[in-house]
């Protein structure tokens, strides 16, 4: 664990504490630098431990050994019997919630109790009574040192839907309306895990078809009631997978492959990053066991030669930062770390270069763990709390800017640059509220000679990211780390909890009076003197915990603003795709006209910028940078974006028209939707004229001319003549797997043929389209060629396929007119 140093002998010296990593060179290894000790800090080595697949222990962590999904209950040898709820609260909790008050941990400690009772009798399939799992999720949300609501619907998370002791109307009574939101919310969420474990798919495969779209969909609105139930759930789920090891193959690659589909970009969106990368890391353990032992051996290979330099170039930013005068004066520690890249997020860079580069063109070469070269990163964390005491606020933010801006002088000063990978998440800040600085150098001097440099090293590249301490928290721990957000949590929770405490008080009396029993004064006496207490200190708390969270999680507004506004546009399993693909993909970062910063989904063109501001449907033309571009031009970072309107409203026929050919340029689907809603409304929506649009978007994909008039139609040109020419092994089964992978992409087979060319060699033909509906609904021809090239991907790549062919044939497809 990387420290900085808690107590610096005064404000105008700085303490740097430098940490060195071995990349993954084995589970456990610890290589680099001998801890030592300077005047201003201390210089060691922090191994990252790597685990191989299906270990059941991630990075040196003792984790629980039960291995089961919460709804595996069974029975089990009683060997457990000094699990009490007394031990639990001893050994998991009362160590962890030092922080709260002790009314707050009396709650709490009775929310054990009612969980302990709850599910008293259930076991996991290890044997480990059931109870431990709500324990160890309680535990991780204490570890984010969030309010006793959240904890208690930790504990209870699981009885409700599990147990017939505890129903939601009990758990309002005893706990408060909020905990039954809570509690209420992450048992609908829990129904995607549940729906996803029974239906028992042929292929294990967990896409956004597998997961019933309903239940994703009830899960998403269920979200926006209440933002811890996503938290409680994240944790919820973070157990789960520390504890999966036990449970069938299939059954773990169904879990894990959901886990990376949807609970990891919810944990980025909160800005929870250091979840969001254990879920990642475990999740791609089980789900691509071979691709993540792959990605492992490559990281240790570059870890062998890039260490030394690694090394080198910490002690020389640690002598830079030691002696620069500016902060020794502005700062009261600095702390280094290296480490190495998330392998999923490897994984994933991997995955973009193969489909821009062409999966299966000529000349496009896959990109392969082997072809990974920079893996290195050096994390700067400036501690300048003390520099700032009695700054405010603005004062502070901009003193934290200047801070690392400067650091940032001093790393382009020693080391190259590599132009173009500057990134400057401060003066724009992430979705997630995430804020650092990013650069990627080459760590080498000019006044280094060639032999000073490891034979095997060669020149790479090296990311450095430079933040404050209070950057760094948010970014590991996000809207969980919020001050203002988790204080107003607590305010709340505790206004409740002392009303509750009241009325139980006033109610234990009249019972007391009623039955002519003696009443404890004294007792009561001193929890009134508590509740006193507590109220005087949440004196001048603000109560914003609404207006805290939709600060920084302002796009769960979005997902209730889509559902009403396309209630009769979007289907579930559409409306979780617009979620999935607007809200949890990449975005990308544009400025209007007046400098403010608009963030979009990756890939969104001037059309789908035009109706997020609300002005597409008045969009006349765009300028980007002060040029006017088409409507199809796709937005990258950092440009500025002006949508020109006309306000004159023009014929109906011609805003159809002007629609028609803003849906073809829009990539998103909300802005798609939103148009077919509006083509609806004006009565050109309808299927042949939505026909008609979709063959001309497709001759124009296809380079083809587009003729006079356009015939009906029966389905869409791309897709009445899409062709997999396969040649594969004479093999039992494979047709039928082919067959089935086809289907399960939503796509039609129209006609097979198969020719035997030679003893073991086969040739394989399929002719396929998608439905119209998907278009109909707001999907476009782009996305789903998308889809059609990861269908081929996939299916080359299965055992037998020698090499395949796509292609369209145009002729086919006018004649189908």
């Amino acid at each position: 664990m990387v420290t900085a140093c808690a107590s610096p002998r005064c404000v105008g010296e700085a303490t740097t504490t430098t940490r060195t990593a071995a990349y993954g060179r084995g589970r456990g290894t610890t290589r680099g630098l001998a801890s030592s000790t300077t005047r201003l800090g201390r210089v060691g080595t922090l191994a990252r431990r790597r685990v191989q697949p299906h270990s059941g222990r991630r990075r040196g962590e003792n984790h629980t050994k039960a291995v089961v999904n919460d709804a595996d209950i069974v029975d089990a040898e009683d060997g457990w019997s000094h699990i009490t709820a007394d031990y639990l609260w001893k050994s998991e909790l009362a160590g962890r919630v030092t922080y709260l008050d002790d009314f707050e941990r009396e709650e709490l400690r009775d929310a054990l109790e009612m969980a302990f009772n709850a599910h008293d009798g259930q076991k996991r399939k290890s044997g480990e009574p059931f109870i431990t799992h709500p324990v160890a999720v309680a535990a991780i949300l204490a570890e984010m040192e969030l309010d006793h609501e959240s904890l208690i619907a930790g504990l209870l998370h699981d009885t409700v839907e599990d147990t017939k002791a505890v129903t939601f109307d009990s758990l309002e009574k005893r706990f408060g309306k909020a905990v039954r939101r809570i509690v209420e919310g992450e048992t609908k969420v829990s129904k995607v895990s549940s729906s996803l474990s029974k239906q028992g798919t042929a292929a294990a495969a967990a896409t956004a078809e597998d997961i019933k779209s309903e239940d994703l969909a009830q899960m998403f609105l269920a979200m926006t009631e209440e933002v811890r139930i996503i938290i409680v759930k994240l944790a919820d789920r973070l157990h789960n997978m520390r504890t999966l090891e036990g449970l069938k193959p299939e059954k773990r690659v169904k879990i894990a492959k959901e886990t990376l589909l949807v609970f990891a970009p919810l944990a980025k969106l909160l800005g929870m990053y250091k979840v969001k990368n254990e879920l990642e890391d475990l999740a791609f353990r089980y789900a691509e066991p071979q691709k993540y032992a792959d990605m492992a051996r490559r990281c240790d290979e570059l870890s062998k030669v890039q260490e030394p330099v690694i090394q080198k170039a910490a002690l020389s930013l640690q002598q830079a930062l030691q002696g620069d005068e500016f902060l020794r004066g502005n700062t009261v520690g600095v702390t280094i770390q290296a480490k190495a890249k998330e392998f999923y997020g490897l994984h994933r860079k991997c995955a973009a270069a193969r489909a821009k580069n062409g999966a299966f063109t000529k000349n496009g070469s896959a990109k392969n763990p082997d072809e990974i070269f920079e893996v290195a990163q050096l994390r700067i964390i400036l501690h300048d709390t003390g520099a700032m005491a009695g700054l405010s606020a603005e004062a502070r933010r901009l003193q934290a800017s200047r801070v690392c801006y400067h650091v940032l002088g001093i790393v382009h000063a020693m080391w190259p640059p590599v132009p173009g990978n500057m990134k400057d998440y401060i003066a724009t800040p992430k979705l997630n509220g995430y804020k650092a600085l990013h650069t990627v150098v080459l760590p080498i001097t000019a006044s280094e000679e060639p032999n000073e440099l490891p034979s095997s090293a060669g020149v790479f590249p090296m990311e450095i990211m430079i933040r404050t301490e209070a950057m760094h928290v948010l970014a590991e721990n996000g809207i969980a780390a919020d001050v203002d957000i988790r204080q107003s949590w607590r305010t709340a929770a505790r206004r409740t909890t002392r009303q509750m405490r009241a009325e139980r008080r006033a109610v234990l009396i009249r019972s007391f009076e009623q039955k002519g029993l003696p009443i404890d004064k004294e007792a009561i006496a001193r929890e009134e003197a508590i509740d006193r207490l507590a109220e005087e200190a949440d004196q001048g708390m603000e109560d914003g915990s609404d207006k805290a969270s939709l600060r920084q999680v302002a796009w769960l507004n979005n997902i209730q603003t889509w559902q009403k506004e396309f209630i009769d546009v979007l289907s579930a399993r559409e409306f979780v795709d617009t979620i999935t693909s607007d809200l949890l993909g990449r975005r990308v970062f544009v400025f209007t006209p007046k400098g403010e910063v608009t963030n979009l989904p990756y890939g969104a063109t001037v059309v789908d910028y035009a109706f997020y501001t609300d002005v597409g449907l008045n969009m006349k033309y765009a300028k980007v940078n002060g040029v006017e571009v088409s409507q199809d031009h796709v937005l990258k970072n950092a440009e500025v974006v002006e949508i020109c309107t006309d306000i004159e409203a023009a014929p109906a026929h011609l805003t159809i028209r002007r629609l028609r050919w803003m849906r073809l340029a829009a990539s998103t689907r909300s802005a798609r939707a939103k148009i077919q809603k509006q083509l609806a409304r004006l009565g050109g929506g309808d299927i042949k004229e939505l026909r008609e649009s979709l063959q001309i978007e497709a001759l124009t994909l296809a380079g083809a001319p587009i003729p006079d008039t356009l015939g009906p139609g029966v389905r869409t040109v791309s897709y009445c003549a899409s062709v997999f020419e396969l040649v594969a092994k004479d093999r039992a089964g494979l047709l039928a797997t082919v067959s089935a992978a086809i289907s399960n992409a939503g796509a039609n087979i129209d006609s097979y043929t198969g020719v035997k060319v030679a003893d073991d060699c086969f040739k394989m033909n399929f002719a396929i389209h998608f439905d119209d509906s998907e278009l109909r609904e707001g999907a476009s021809l782009k996305s789903m060629d998308a889809n059609l090239s990861k269908l081929y991907t996939e299916i080359t790549r299965f055992p037998g396929v020698d090499s395949g062919a796509m292609y369209c044939d145009i002729d086919a497809a006018k004649n189908a007119l």
